[in-house]
């Protein structure tokens, strides 16, 4: 009989695949076209640009996207910086550095998460 224990740790290592996928995929796209299609678009003044950049995030899917890409994003983040931290030296610290990292990226996604609700 062998003895397995249980752990959790594809969970984490799922959403940090996830999140690396989307943060390879979309992050780049994301940039480009908020930091250079729509600022350098002829003949828009800055009022109107506004306006489109508002009108397409109260679009509910663009929403929900930004929302998952924000969401498995974070995660990737705590992941990354748990296992660093953890090759640090601070393995002794596991649970909390599970705890601070996942909880900071939870946190950080509830956030988000509020504030694409409200616009």
């Amino acid at each position: 009989m062998s003895h397995l224990t249980k752990t959790n740790e594809a969970f984490w290592w799922s959403l940090f695949s996830a999140g690396g996928v989307m943060a390879a995929l979309f992050l780049p796209v994301m940039i480009f076209v908020t930091g250079f299609v729509l600022p350098f678009m002829m003949g828009e003044d800055v009022e109107s640009q506004q306006d489109r950049m508002v009108s397409l995030v109260t679009f509910w899917p663009v929403r929900l996207a930004l929302f998952g890409i924000i969401f498995l994003s974070s995660f990737h983040c705590a992941h990354r910086i748990r296992h660093v931290l953890m090759d640090f030296g601070l393995r002794w610290a596991g649970v909390a550095l599970m705890i601070c990292c996942y909880g900071a990226a939870a946190g950080g996604a509830v956030a988000a998460g509020l504030i694409l609700v409200r616009l």
